[in-house]
């Protein structure tokens, strides 16, 4: 009989503990289990196993426990190997999570820790057994076509029809099931090894040369990071050894497998959400078997079952997508460093705006730093700032019609960047001056024009528009505001010979649409590329000479401590997508905010200024870097509850001496009511020791979520 330690799959943190229970053979750690917790069938995953003894069962009786016995072994091999396991048990520690959440994380969701995880897809096959006593030619044909290789019985069935029946039923073909496979797809085009510049020679060089092992790459858009991403794979894989190549968002992924597979001729492994369960299964199954040994993904994709890493790439890793907004709050950065101190191979973070704390930790030289001087070809763009007006036109000033005009006339293409999704995100009545709001958040309904709806961002609530107000019953309303939607009708009406692609979360729901909106405007199946702020990273087409910023007003002045950072970052990514070719590129910001130092500073391109001028407001405000932060969230449907025990947690926290600040009310979100509190600190372990000790010791009627250094607003 042996000891078996488990994990059982409830992510609550209440639960994050060791169960134990008995089988009668011994079971490898990272193998999945069904067990009776509570009464209720659970998988849980082992991660220990030892005999019971004399004196372990002695050690379990004084202890007064009762031990069952394990329902059933899940899996014939273990899911998760020795690294993985001991990941998850740090990461938990590092996020305040449970440990059976991160190692929910790591895997796709037919191997999930889960009870209501789907099996994989299987196929039947038919095989060659023998022949038969009597025999028609039909008969014969089949199986001469089957003997040595094993076919799928539907497509046996569409080309030879009831004959297979017969077969089958006489017992000369027998039928099994089989997990579906992955089918590698040919490929058309493989691309020589590119010649670097001596600018890219020298990077390169000292990324393998300099004693850090995190690497900060800094260098403006158009400098060549791509290519030593691909250089510094190219050798990884010349070893037989493993490269991950991480994006921010799924628009980004297409341009960087293309550039993959067409420098290394094979089919690269892609994992990111879009795929659908049975893809990423197989994707992963990919990793494990190393049919491939370079990967693609998006942050989910820093999981993967890899055995042999030599290099990890952060793509524009200054981008808030590579934090998980949901338990467990990870960062990839700071998995992908774990993984690389485990391997010993380095982390390259890439960014011509990389975040404070990847170049503060850069410039005190805790990270390795490698600067590209300047763009590889063409030079940077031309930037103005043109103030909105709003009587000569609800969305364009004059003088970004006429740029935009120019670009027709010569046959070149723009971008035109909205951070806002929808139609307008105001619906408001003109008698009360109340406007419409979504019945289950704090959040105003956004206008859809094109589906006639009224949709909260927050909850996906939506209704049909209304032409009454609700609160006065008058019939005269308005939309007020600039939705990605809206910019299209009017893109529409001003230039009805140009076509315009709209790129943002409602265009791109369907499978495969951020490569199809793509590749159309590459091939310059349109004029003007519109959209949220998927379109400001990554491309790389040498028609754009026009990159056009709208209302990133609001952006500057959110109270949020990281909102200028946020917002110079993408000014300045989405210029670089300007004059990337031999033509002169032009970029204009349409602001009220000319003499903000933010977008004066991302005229110029100039990342170190505008960073030594934000870190003085960092700075006073004792914000990241210069301290940790932890959010604390209280939900409940009981507002009063929520609250109640937001500040008993305050008081708690302030007797432990312990900055904390809150609890603030975040508003409804899907009829919860949320209050948060800060903690704030320069010892970011002593902060955690903080949250358990008094946190976790409570049996709170809210459900509390920690968010350990968040990236800005939840």
């Amino acid at each position: 009989m042996y000891l078996l330690d488990v994990y059982i799959e409830h992510k609550t943190i209440k639960l994050n503990t060791r169960f134990s229970y008995l089988y009668d053979e011994p079971i490898l750690r990272g193998t999945r289990v069904k067990v009776d917790f509570n009464h209720q069938a659970c998988v849980a995953m082992v991660v220990g196993c030892k005999v019971y003894d004399e004196d372990v069962q002695k050690e379990i009786l004084e202890k007064g426990f009762t031990l069952k016995n394990i329902l059933e072994v899940i899996d014939p091999f273990p899911i998760l190997n020795e690294e993985l396991l001991q990941l998850g048990e740090l990461i938990a520690l590092e996020t305040l999570s449970s440990v059976m959440a991160c190692y929910q994380s790591m895997l796709p969701k037919m191997l999930k820790p889960n009870s209501m995880a789907r099996l994989a897809r299987t196929e039947t096959m038919a095989h060659y057994e023998k022949e038969p006593l009597k025999t028609n030619d039909k008969q014969i044909q089949i199986l001469d076509f089957i003997k040595g290789k094993d076919f799928n019985l539907t497509e046996l069935r569409k080309t030879f029809g009831s004959s297979i029946n017969t077969l089958i039923k006489n017992g000369c073909i027998s039928t099994y099931e089989r997990e579906i496979s992955y089918a590698p797809k040919p490929f058309q085009q493989v691309l020589a090894s590119y010649e670097l510049s001596n600018a890219q020679t020298s990077a390169l060089d000292q990324i393998k040369s300099l004693s850090q092992q995190v690497i900060c790459l800094y260098g403006p858009t158009g400098s060549g990071k791509t290519e030593l991403y691909l250089k510094l794979a190219e050798e990884a894989m010349s070893k037989g050894k493993q490269a991950l190549i991480l994006v921010p968002e799924i628009s980004l992924t297409p341009l960087m497998i293309k550039r993959v597979q067409d420098r290394f001729g094979q089919d690269v492994i892609v994992y990111h959400s879009h795929l659908n369960d049975h893809e990423r299964y197989l994707q992963y199954q990919r990793v494990l078997s190393k049919e491939s040994l370079v990967v693609v993904g998006t942050r989910s994709a820093v999981w993967l079952p890899f055995d042999q890493l030599d290099v990890i790439v952060l793509d524009e890793e200054h981008d808030h997508s590579y934090k998980q907004e949901s338990t467990p709050r990870y960062h990839s950065r700071d998995v992908a460093i774990h993984r690389a101190k485990t391997f010993g191979c380095k982390v390259l973070l890439g960014s011509a705006t990389p975040s404070f704390e990847t170049y503060a930790r850069a410039l005190r030289g805790v990270y390795g730093l490698v600067q590209l001087p300047k763009r590889i070809s063409g030079i940077l763009p031309k930037v103005t700032v043109l103030p909105p007006d709003y009587r000569f036109n609800p969305i364009f000033s004059p003088k970004v019609i006429v740029a935009l005009q120019q670009r027709l006339d010569l046959h070149q293409q723009a971008l035109i960047l909205l951070n806002r999704r929808g139609y307008a995100p105001i619906y408001q009545c003109l008698q009360c001056f109340s406007s419409v709001s979504c019945p289950h958040c704090d959040r105003l309904l956004n206008v859809h024009k094109e589906s006639r709806l009224l949709k909260c961002h927050s909850c996906d609530y939506q209704t049909p528009m209304i032409h009454v107000c609700p609160v006065c019953g008058h019939d005269e309303l308005r939309m007020i505001g600039i939705g990605t939607q809206r910019v299209e009708a009017e893109l529409n009406r001003l230039f009805p010979h140009a076509k315009t692609l709209r790129m943002d979360s409602d265009s791109t729901t369907t499978k495969n649409a951020h490569e199809r909106l793509l590749s159309a405007f590459e091939n310059h199946e349109a004029d003007f590329l519109l959209g949220t702020q998927m379109i400001a990273k990554g491309l790389d087409i040498a028609n754009v000479t026009l990159s056009l910023v709208l209302d990133i007003d609001k952006s500057l002045l959110r109270t949020d401590y990281r909102s200028v950072e946020d917002a110079f970052d993408l000014m300045v990514q989405a210029a670089g997508r300007s004059g990337r070719g031999s033509l002169q590129g032009e970029v204009i910001f349409q602001s009220g905010l000319k003499d903000h130092y933010a977008i004066k500073l991302a005229i110029d391109h100039d990342y170190p200024a505008f960073f030594k001028k934000e870190m003085n407001y960092r700075k006073l405000g004792q914000n990241p870097p210069y301290a940790y932060l932890i959010y604390l969230t209280l939900n409940h449907k009981d507002e009063k509850i929520a609250q109640s025990e937001a500040f008993e947690l305050f008081e708690a926290f302030k007797e432990k001496a312990v900055d904390v600040l809150g609890p603030s009310d975040l508003g409804k979100l899907k009829d919860i009511s949320r209050f948060r509190l800060i903690l704030k600190g320069k010892d970011l372990d002593k902060l955690r020791k903080s949250v358990s000790e008094i946190c976790f010791s409570r049996s709170l009627k809210s459900e509390f979520i920690a968010d350990v250094n968040p990236m800005g607003d939840l």
